[in-house]
């Protein structure tokens, strides 16, 4: 299995205590093996994590659930990241989840619509996804 490369990696970023959180995440990405390996990696830092595999169903388990943030991929089939992002940020109003986008494309246009749809940061899919507990206990702190 494609997981097991990472546990020794997984294992360690735990170690190094990086996170001691509750706080929920929705990993929204149409790669199913990428949203797999999001919830590991932010389960065992430590935030409760649940997954969407397209934009429809990241709404629908916002209506049920409204999350801390949402890591968000960028480019998906139907409905896209940005739509979503415009969504969520028009339906609602009060409760606002941070929005961190993740998307494999670094181009200028791209990170200026996602900002410009609502949503908190874009990082690309090119940073290491251990990286990720961390960037996201950072948007968190920050807005509390």
């Amino acid at each position: 299995m494609v997981l097991q490369a990472y546990l020794p990696t997984i294992l360690y970023t735990i170690q190094l205590g990086i996170m001691m959180q509750t706080s929920k995440i929705l990993v929204v990405d149409d790669e199913v093996s990428l949203v797999e390996l999001c919830q590991i990696i932010l389960a065992e830092a430590g935030f409760q994590v649940r997954g969407a595999f397209s934009g429809r169903e990241a709404l629908n388990k916002i209506t049920e659930e409204m999350p801390d943030l949402i890591l968000l991929d960028v480019m998906m089939p139907g409905m896209d990241g940005i739509e979503v992002c415009r969504q969520i940020r028009t339906q609602y109003q009060t409760a606002k989840p941070y929005i961190l986008m993740y998307t494999a494309d670094d181009r200028e246009k791209t990170r200026q619509n996602s900002l410009a749809a609502g949503a908190n940061d874009l990082i690309t899919k090119d940073t290491s996804i251990f990286e990720l507990p961390a960037r996201i206990n950072s948007l968190l702190q920050a807005g509390t």
